[in-house]
Formats: C-alpha cells, sequence, structure tokens
C-alpha cells in the first residue's frame, strides 16, 4: 500500500474518531466549550442536517475501506518523518475544508429556499392586491347600475364591460349582472339608452376577431324573461349557452343571420312575434331548443343553416300562420326534429335544396305533430337524410308536395289530405336502409 492512501486513510479515521468522541460527549451531557455562531433556528438545523450527513457518510466510507483492506495496522507517531507529518496535517485541512464546503452549501441552499418562499409569498401579495382592486372595481359599477340618474348608471355599465374585459376570473359574473340589469323594470326613454348600450356591449365582444374568436369567448349570456325590439344579432359569435326563455321578440325583424352558436340556445316559452325572424346561413355547433316556443311571426327562415352539432329540436312548440323555411339545410352531424308541435295554416318548407345531408348521424324526424291546413314541402332534389321518419301525426287539410320515398311513413292520419307518393319504395328506387 502506497504511503498516500495511508496517509489519508489515517486522515479519515482522525475524523472519524472525532465524529465518535463528539457523540459520546453528548450522550453523557458533558459540556464542551464551543464558538456561538450566531445563525437564525433553520439554518443551524440545516447546517446541523447536512453535518451529520456528511460525517455519517465519511464514517461509512472509511470503515468500509478499513473493511475492505483488512482492518490494517498503522505505524506508531514516531515513525513518521517531518515531510509525512507535513502531508497528514494537508489531508486534516483538505477534511476540514470539506465540511466548511458541507456548511456553505447548507447555508446557500437555505437561502435559496427563504428567497424562493419570499417570491412565492410576494406574488401572491400581488395577486391578492390585483383581486382586491377589481372587487373594488365591481363595487364602484355595481353602484353606478343603481343610481337613480341615467347618466351615472351609463357610465356603470361601461365600467362593468371594462371590468370583464380585465377581469376574465370573474367576467361571467360581470356579464351576469348587465345581463340582469335588462330584466330590470324600464322607467322610460333613459333607461331604453341605457339597455341599448349593454346590447351594443354584448354585440362587440361578440364579433368574431382573429381566427374567428371573439372578446367574450365561452360566455353565457342569459336573456331570460326579456322583451326585444328588432334585436339585430347577426354575424355573431357565442361560445357558451345563450338563453331566451321566456322571453318575446317583438318589430319589424329579429336577426340571427350568420350567427355562430358553439354552445347551446336555449329557447323555452319563448315568443317570436317580429313580423320576421331568421336564422339563415347560422351555423349550428351546438344544440338549439324550442321548447313551448310561440311562432306567431309571418316568417321564420332558417335556410342555408349548418348543423355541425347536437341539432334542433322542436317540442310541443306552435306555429300560427307562419312560414318555416328551411330549404338547403346542410346536416353533416346533427339534426331535424319536430315532436309533439303544432302547426296552425303555418307552411314547413324541408325541401334541403344544394345541400349535403347523406351522412351517418343526418336525421330528420317529426313525431306526434299536427298540421292543420298549410304546407308541408318534402324535397326530391338532393340527397336525403339518412335516418328520416314521420311518423304517429294527423294532417288536417294539409297540402304535401314533393316525393319522398326515403322517408319511413308510419301510423299517420289523413284527413282532407293526400301524400303524392305510395308509402312503399318504387322499383327501380329501393328505399336506403334506416
Amino acid at each position: 500500500m502506497s504511503d498516500w492512501v495511508r496517509y489519508s486513510l489515517l486522515g479519515l479515521a482522525v475524523v472519524a474518531a472525532a465524529a465518535v468522541i463528539i457523540g459520546h460527549l453528548r450522550r453523557h451531557r458533558v459540556k464542551v466549550p464551543l464558538p456561538r455562531i450566531p445563525l437564525p433556528a433553520g439554518i443551524a438545523r440545516s447546517v446541523f442536517g447536512w453535518l451529520t450527513l456528511s460525517i455519517t457518510v465519511a464514517t461509512g466510507t472509511v470503515g468500509g475501506l478499513l473493511w475492505v483492506l483488512g482492518w490494517p495496522k498503522f505505524p506508531s507517531s514516531t515513525s513518521f518523518t517531518t515531510t509525512e507529518i507535513l502531508d497528514l496535517l494537508k489531508i486534516g485541512l483538505a477534511v476540514v475544508a470539506g465540511f466548511g464546503g458541507v456548511v456553505l452549501l447548507a447555508i446557500n441552499f437555505r437561502k435559496q429556499r427563504v428567497a424562493e418562499a419570499e417570491h412565492d409569498l410576494a406574488i401572491k401579495r400581488a395577486d391578492r392586491e390585483v383581486t382586491q382592486g377589481f372587487n373594488e372595481r365591481f363595487g364602484t359599477a355595481a353602484e353606478q347600475l343603481a343610481h337613480a340618474s341615467a347618466a351615472v348608471r351609463m357610465a356603470g355599465v361601461y365600467a362593468m364591460a371594462g371590468l370583464a374585459d380585465d377581469w376574465a376570473d370573474k367576467r361571467q359574473v360581470c356579464v351576469d349582472v348587465l345581463c340582469g340589469y335588462l330584466r330590470m323594470p324600464s322607467d322610460g326613454e333613459n333607461e331604453n339608452l341605457v339597455s341599448d348600450a349593454i346590447m351594443r356591449i354584448v354585440r362587440d365582444r361578440t364579433t368574431p376577431r382573429t381566427f374567428g374568436f371573439s372578446d367574450w369567448p365561452d360566455t353565457d349570456f342569459d336573456f331570460t324573461d326579456i322583451e326585444f325590439t328588432d334585436l339585430d344579432l347577426a354575424g355573431l359569435s357565442f361560445g357558451g349557452t345563450v338563453t331566451f326563455d321566456r322571453s318575446t321578440f317583438k318589430g319589424e325583424l329579429t336577426s340571427f343571420a350568420n350567427t355562430s352558436f358553439n354552445g347551446r340556445l336555449s329557447c323555452h316559452g319563448t315568443t317570436f312575434s317580429a313580423k320576421q325572424t331568421t336564422f339563415a346561413r347560422a351555423v349550428i355547433g351546438g344544440r338549439l331548443q324550442f321548447v313551448g316556443a310561440e311562432f306567431e311571426t309571418s316568417k321564420i327562415d332558417f335556410s342555408g343553416m349548418s348543423l355541425n352539432g347536437i341539432g334542433i329540436d322542436f317540442y310541443r312548440s306552435r306555429f300560427h300562420d307562419t312560414e318555416v323555411d328551411f330549404s338547403g339545410l346542410d346536416i353533416e352531424v346533427g339534426g331535424l326534429d319536430f315532436t309533439r308541435c303544432d302547426f296552425d295554416r303555418s307552411d314547413l318548407d324541408l325541401s334541403f335544396l344544394n345541400t349535403v345531408v347523406l351522412q351517418m348521424f343526418a336525421r330528420l324526424a317529426i313525431e306526434d305533430c299536427r298540421f292543420t291546413g298549410g304546407l308541408l314541402k318534402l324535397g326530391d332534389a338532393g340527397d336525403p337524410p339518412r335516418l328520416a321518419s314521420l311518423r304517429s301525426t294527423r294532417f288536417t287539410e294539409t297540402e304535401i308536395q314533393g316525393s319522398a320515398p326515403w322517408l319511413d311513413v308510419r301510423d299517420i292520419e289523413l284527413i282532407g289530405t293526400e301524400l303524392p307518393w305510395t308509402t312503399s319504395p318504387p322499383p327501380d328506387k329501393p328505399r336506403p336502409e334506416v
């Protein structure tokens, strides 16, 4: 064995012996006078832990080496020369420096942890201050909306809209406040000006921008129990749920032309009494629900619509002297369902011209409906829907046009009405499987 190895092992043995002696003194509660270094409690614990770990590792390493070398005997101290003693002293100093490095690393590690904790606290403190500022703005805007002066209420509308732009986490709350204001009783012309300002804000924030996204994407709008006159929401994009339950549409024109509904449009108990209502070329990516709706408009235009979602459902809806135009409907995914609806002197156009609806999930269903007078127009051009049914429906003095042998007809009642085609498919054009 070389002298250098022996000296290294001797230095490690000295360190291990010192550790054993210190442990013995601590166990017997012997007070050893040590210099006091004023360290914070957290840093002191960290330093002591790292020192304990390093001593344990050094002791285990020395013991393992001695065991591998067969526990060799070291020469007596009198046999060391001056050069060898100096080498041993260097080894001892290197070991001490190593422990000093451990202490320094422990202190730096602790400081890093403290700095990170302070940084996290600073971020949380800043977030709380920002949230507090938003809450103060919300309270101020709400007070302005409740003010007696219409001018102050107008300022509150724009303040609440600006807060919704800045506070994405609570944007829905701000929008709900603005929509709720529309349901409040009107006190005259000035109140109408405030309501018109809210609707202008809605139109501006739902206008498609870059890549078709609006400023308020995925936001719900609740227009329940509101009366609209000449409502114009044409060309907008709604990503969330739009609710018109128990609302009334009046005036000359209610327009949803070219509007995109990526969420759900809910019209439960809604009354359409404007002279004309249009959903022409609208894009339906979610579901349109007309439940218990009343259609008293002279024409409701669904022509050229594109269904890419669940579809359009009419349930217990009533049509009075209304022309319902679904010509050119494009059903890629979803369907058009009429269930338990009443058509009183109303025309229903399902001609599906210039459309591609022969898809796996495209469907048309008319079930348990009542037609009194009017016209039902079924197209004989283009591709029929793959799932199409006419069931449990009564026709009274109704004109039916078009050839639709692809339609699954069952349990219908004809009073003063004739089908322009036979219910069995002609031999040269078999009915597609349903």
